[in-house]
């Protein structure tokens, strides 16, 4: 769903930049827009849930639906002035709160309590369009009356500027309150139902209204996008983001200076230019996308929301001055950013043992403080030999705001448990070959001689001494050895459960430990992290 809906909006911003490079742009704009509300909506559509019988994408159809009505009747009404047609999105806002379940509805895990609650943000956004026009009015109405005081076009342009900046922040403020973010969805649903049914009446202009409209998009996108991505808010102090948000600005600026260019030129210029235009937030996307993959704080699906972000402010903004609303540089852009996404995800380190086809139950560990207690050893007396085929051990280190993480994809050991617990012995043998950080060039880099140096320490091994019964686990004492030098670690272990395979006993623990890097010779570094985190699912079969 999100790789179609991508490239259908990458497909419809390069159509629309192409219009736009023919000066024809003014006659597409509403339909621009249409594409890039759309796109949001079917793009959330996976994200309500619902409680009773209904269908969870009734919500999204609904919205769906009140933006191409509105669409379509501002098509129909474009050379109408009728006053009437402008309460048309008040008319929808009100039989929705009035008739539509939305308490049986939940978007992100944020359940509405009353329609009242989607009432009044539609409400807003739908009257919003309409108070500005009528402020404006009333403004140039004083002026007239007080003929000394200069005000003209462009400041009336600032006004809307003004207004629709405040109705955002409105929006971020109490539509998330009250229904989180939600609150975006519906308040962009209406505001631009409400700015299509308004175009040509009473002397509105529409352009600043779209822009304000496309912001609000902009800013469910980046929702999406985070959600998609494994965040749960973008901190525009991380470093990432203002990248993010900076590159957006020079993409905007960029795209405008190359459009210009293309419009006011003839020939093979003129294509030379708007593929110039689409090339840079091309580039810009793919190079700050897929950065993430070379450093974690560099470049990602943060920055990519820090450009959504960006471009919203940007749009409002830009919408100030004639001909330069970038819409089709927005949908573009979305497009892109959605079909790169499913690449650039932070990879999840997720077990591959299966305990149900094991015959283990997750009821039978018990649980004290949302930690796993081990079942007794006792009961897992006698050698085993680890499962290479399934088990893992995860280590990640680093600051909390880019943690570097990997794996190693395998490695081998035994284990034995004595009657008398603390005799029992473990030894595990961990191929440095066998580490990855999930990224290639990385990895290579890692095997040499200023960090593993896997040519001359081909292995890292951890030797127990003794075992130890704690409260909720079992504590193994013994040495770690890693570039030749051996020092003492411990680690943490907890048996899951007893289950059987092909007719053999299996057990699988789980278990956690950390060391110190520096400690091995290796070089400290704040950015790189100097303590690594261990955890570990291990599959063991009985010798």
């Amino acid at each position: 769903m999100v790789t179609i809906i991508s490239l259908f909006l990458i497909f419809s911003g390069l159509l629309a930049a192409i219009v736009h490079a023919r000066n024809n742009e003014v006659n597409v704009r509403t339909i621009n827009y249409f594409i890039f509300g759309i796109g949001a909506v079917l793009l959330s559509a996976d994200f309500f849930e619902i409680e009773g019988d209904l269908n969870p994408y009734l919500f999204p159809s609904v919205l769906v639906s009140i933006i191409a009505i509105h669409f379509v009747i501002s098509e129909i009404t474009k050379q109408k002035t009728s006053f009437f047609w402008i309460f048309l999105p008040i008319i929808f806002a009100l039989l929705l709160g009035y008739f539509f379940p939305f308490t049986s509805f939940s978007f992100l895990g944020y359940f509405i309590d009353t329609n009242e609650e989607v009432l009044l943000i539609a409400l807003l956004a739908s009257v919003t369009p309409f108070l500005t026009h009528l402020a404006k009015l009333g403004i140039s109405n004083l002026v007239i009356r007080f003929g000394s005081i200069i005000w003209a076009e462009n400041e009336e342009n600032y006004l809307e500027s003004l207004v629709s900046y405040a109705f955002i922040g409105g929006v971020a403020a109490l539509g998330t309150f009250l229904i989180g973010p939600l609150g975006f969805i519906i308040a962009a649903t209406f505001y631009l139902s409400a700015t299509f049914v308004s175009r040509n009446k009473l002397g509105f202009k529409n352009d600043i209204f779209l822009s304000a409209s496309g912001a609000l998009w902009l800013i469910v996108y980046t929702i999406l996008l985070l959600q998609l991505g494994g965040f749960k808010q973008l901190n525009f102090l991380r470093g990432e983001v203002l990248e993010g948000a900076f590159v957006a600005g020079f993409m905007v600026i960029a795209y405008h200076l190359f459009l210009q260019l293309a419009r006011f030129n003839r020939g093979n210029w003129k294509y030379i230019f708007t593929f110039l235009a689409l090339l840079l937030p091309l580039l810009s996307v793919l190079v700050i996308g897929f950065a993430y993959n070379a450093f974690e704080r560099l470049g990602g699906v943060l920055s990519l929301g820090g450009m959504l972000i960006s471009m919203a402010i940007l749009s409002v903004t830009f919408a100030l001055f004639k001909n330069a609303n970038f819409v089709p540089l927005k949908i573009f852009s979305v497009g892109l950013i959605f079909f790169v996404t499913p690449f650039i995800l932070p990879v999840e380190q997720v077990s591959s043992i299966s305990l149900e086809s094991l015959g283990i139950k997750q009821s039978d560990t018990a649980k004290d403080d949302d930690k796993t207690v081990s079942l007794d050893f006792q009961e897992i007396l006698g050698s085993w030999l680890i499962d290479e085929e399934v088990s893992k051990v995860f280590f990640e280190l680093g600051p909390e705001d880019g943690r570097t993480k990997g794996e190693f994809k395998t490695f081998r050991g035994e284990m034995t448990i004595k009657e008398e617990i603390t005799n029992s012995n473990i030894t595990v043998i961990l191929p440095v070959k066998a580490l990855t950080t999930y990224i290639s060039v990385r990895d290579q880099e890692l095997m040499t001689d200023e960090y593993f140096d896997e040519q001359n320490f081909p292995e890292m091994q951890f030797q127990s001494k003794k075992l130890v019964k704690k409260d909720t686990h079992y504590e193994w004492e013994g040495s770690f050895t890693m570039l030749g030098i051996t020092n003492p670690l411990t680690v943490e272990m907890s048996l899951i459960g007893v289950g059987e395979e092909n007719g053999q006993k299996v057990i699988v623990l789980s278990g956690s430990s950390k060391l110190d890097r520096t400690t091995f010779g290796m070089s400290p570094s704040s950015k790189i992290g100097n303590v690594v985190d261990f955890n570990f699912d291990v599959k063991m079969n009985l010798d």
